[in-house]
């Protein structure tokens, strides 16, 4: 398979991926246009708290993959350390929306991440030290790709239902700067594959692990949370 054969399948994937979330109850529970815009909001409260809590370790995991690359190849390197340190502060954009939404700051940063995030967070580390340093690619590829994808939806929905304009930043901001990071990144992983053609089954089996953890668990755990907060009961 040729590089770009390579890119156009992982694409494909990818978008029967993006079919199965955008097919999920969960998703349609939030688009719902007779959904509770109290329940919307609070949903979309407790999924920015989940972006605080697994995006350090993303990051984190990425910087370890990186450095795990060829040493003779810092072209290769540096492109994607200026990548990763542009996202370094997205998490605490998250966090400051969620606390816009009425979220507690103090007990955001000092509670333990739910088992989802810390499945999500485990799932990339492992990948990032385990796995062929490249593998990285594939949950950064699809990472990157499906945010400005859902961002876009979720946008039209959270209009239609007046939420606060200025607790969507985190949305509103990955909804158009990440389309040009998912090209990018497709790029490269073209350009990998291309120099590196044993990259390709760890880029895919990467694949398959971050779709187990990433996004619908993490969205059960937020909506979980905003239930139990719309019950009144202990979260």
């Amino acid at each position: 398979m040729t590089s770009s054969a390579f890119t156009d399948h992982l694409q494909q994937k990818l978008d029967g991926f993006l079919k199965q979330v955008l097919e999920s109850p969960l998703w349609a529970s939030v688009a719902d246009p007779k959904a509770d815009p109290l329940y919307v909001r609070t949903v979309i409260k407790y999924v920015l708290l989940e972006i605080f809590s697994y995006g350090p370790h993303v990051t984190e995991a990425t910087f370890t993959a990186i450095g795990r690359f060829p040493k003779d190849r810092p072209d290769l390197m540096k492109p994607m350390i200026l990548h990763d340190i542009s996202e370094v502060n997205h998490c605490e954009i998250a966090l400051r929306d969620f606390v816009r939404l009425g979220g507690d700051e103090s007990w955001a940063r000092s509670r333990r991440i739910t088992p989802a995030s810390f499945a999500m967070a485990a799932t990339v580390r492992m990948l990032a030290q385990s796995e062929s340093p490249f593998a990285y690619l594939g949950y950064m590829y699809p990472f990157e790709s499906l945010t400005p994808v859902l961002t876009a939806h979720i946008q039209p929905i959270l209009a239609r239902q007046a939420f606060p304009a200025e607790s969507q930043r985190f949305i509103d901001f990955h909804a158009t700067e990440d389309i040009a990071h998912a090209k990018a990144l497709r790029a490269f992983v073209e350009r990998v594959v291309a120099e590196y053609p044993s990259a390709k089954d760890a880029i895919e089996y990467a694949f398959a692990c971050f779709s187990v953890v990433y996004p619908i668990p993490i969205w059960t755990a937020a909506e979980a949370h905003a239930r139990l907060e719309l019950e009144g009961r202990p979260i």
